[in-house]
């Protein structure tokens, strides 16, 4: 049901970020301070932490406005924390945001801009990124391209999208998709409706490292794939092939090299086709189980995360509400 007073929910997944606690607070005064016209509420998923981020933030969000931390039971990655803020925003559109206050106060006026002119999904693209161009860059904008032509998910930006403003009903429908192993924004592209773009400079990060590590990269990687497209096991396949064509020259080469050079060259030849040849189809059995190895996980509809506890912070004392129930991203 949407509200008199438009109501946006800010998103902010948050691990081991206890440095990050004030800015996270400021920068939520400073977005209710430059939008009076419109309610907001924040909701910090503590993501397993570990060093106090809960108890910081119980601190620094004091007064601030309306706010809840919902406390994960561990740590179950970034786009997990995200579906749990989709699951417990009560507003009518819901903006991610990073708990490193990468993103400039115009850039939240622009996605605000652009939902209320009736886009159902605006996405936030870095004009310009904290980190200089490097490798890490180069991989993400070359896995969009990749990603955006190979997949069911046509919308995907080709930038690399960083943050995602969606509104009730896309988050409606993110809720209900119960996939386990998830790129949550190609789920929020392949929903459809009215998509658009905007673009800002990424602020340096004021505190602390990354989390997003080259492990957590490569596993949203194959999620994504997996989940979305068939194309590694066309690429399979058609490696196969073109390492069979290869296979039969090689073959007849050896049988003419058997006439000039000595056996030991031939055998050499022949070991290495077979090498190959093994190494692809090693390669195709992986391909293959990391489909099925996801299809059996979400037919076990284990839940995205699990919460311990959601806490309600504002002027007023917090309140925390304990939970044991496992909460999954459908019915």
């Amino acid at each position: 049901m949407a509200h008199a007073t438009p109501l946006l929910s800010l998103i902010v997944p948050a691990y081991n970020e206890v440095e990050s606690a004030g800015d996270i607070a400021g920068f939520y005064r400073d977005i209710r301070a430059a939008h009076p016209a419109m309610g907001f509420e924040l909701l910090v998923i503590d993501d397993g932490s570990t060093d106090g981020t809960r108890e910081a933030l119980l601190e620094t969000l004091k007064g601030v406005g309306p706010a809840r931390i919902v406390s994960l039971s561990r740590n179950f990655g970034s786009h997990a924390g995200i579906s749990a803020g989709f699951a417990h925003a009560r507003g009518d559109a819901a903006l991610t945001l990073s708990a490193d206050r990468q993103e400039p106060l115009e850039a939240i006026a622009d996605f605000i801009a652009e939902w209320q002119d009736g886009a159902d999904i605006v996405w936030g693209l870095r004009s310009s990124r904290a980190v200089r161009k490097g490798m890490g860059e180069t991989f993400a904008r070359v896995f969009s391209r990749i990603y955006g032509a190979n997949s069911d998910v046509p919308d995907y930006p080709t930038e690399g999208p960083s943050q995602i403003l969606v509104s009730r009903a896309v988050i409606d429908a993110l809720v209900a998709m119960p996939e386990l192993n998830r790129n949550v924004l190609a789920m929020a592209s392949w929903v459809g409706f009215d998509q658009r773009k905007i673009f800002f400079e990424q602020l340096p990060r004021p505190h602390g490292v990354s989390k997003w590590t080259t492990k957590r990269k490569m596993k949203l990687v194959v999620d994504s794939f997996v989940e979305f497209s068939h194309a590694p096991i066309e690429w399979v396949a058609w490696g196969g092939l073109i390492l069979g064509g290869l296979g039969g020259l090689s073959l007849l080469a050896a049988i003419v090299l058997a006439f000039f050079q000595p056996l030991g060259a031939v055998a050499a030849l022949l070991s290495g086709v077979m090498l190959v040849v093994g190494g692809m189809i090693l390669v195709g059995i992986g391909v293959l189980g990391e489909y099925v190895w996801r299809a059996g996980d979400d037919a076990r509809r284990r839940p995205v995360f699990i919460v311990r506890s959601v806490t309600e912070v504002d002027a007023a004392e917090p309140v925390d509400s304990r939970s044991s129930v496992s909460t999954t991203g459908g019915s």
